[in-house]
């Protein structure tokens, strides 16, 4: 239930045009800020920035997970774009990211921030929910889709 309840309908951004890593990265955090009361986007932005120069977060298999701690949030928050062309993550594999995963936590919070990025690397290892999510015609969609992984109604 961690996606479900980490990633609201307002999180979710579907990119029918070009994007680049920088730009989700950008826009995602715009989603999470305008969500997150006291939440500053350049904070978030940064330090999700900061992260990923250290070494980028494709994990493969059409998966990103841009994520930080910070001190721009005060709980575990996330978001989620579908890019229909797919983005250039750096993955090890070569391939292009169809869904990117933005998660963000407080410094202090370990236990549920491993975990979220645990249950998104767990979404790359079946093929129908992978095609589900990236065909998804709306973030009301997508919320299903995450609903139903997590429940094992898939």
């Amino acid at each position: 239930m961690i996606l479900e309840k980490l990633i609201s309908i307002e999180c979710v951004k579907i990119w029918d045009t070009d994007v680049d890593k920088w730009a989700a990265i950008d826009e995602l955090a715009g989603l999470i800020a305008s969500g997150c009361e006291g939440s500053d986007r350049d904070t978030l932005v940064d330090d999700t920035l900061e992260r990923e120069y250290k070494g980028s977060t494709g994990i493969g298999k059409g998966i990103a997970i841009p994520h930080a701690r910070t001190t721009g949030v005060s709980s575990l928050v996330g978001a989620l774009g579908i890019s229909r062309q797919g983005i250039d993550f750096e993955s090890e594999d070569g391939q292009p990211c169809h869904l990117v995963f933005l998660i963000l936590a407080p410094p202090e919070e370990s236990t549920t921030y491993l975990k979220a990025l645990s249950a998104v690397a767990f979404i790359g290892k079946d093929e129908a929910i992978m095609s589900r999510l990236k065909s998804a015609s709306s973030p009301g969609e997508v919320i299903l889709v995450l609903g139903e992984v997590e429940s094992g109604n898939h």
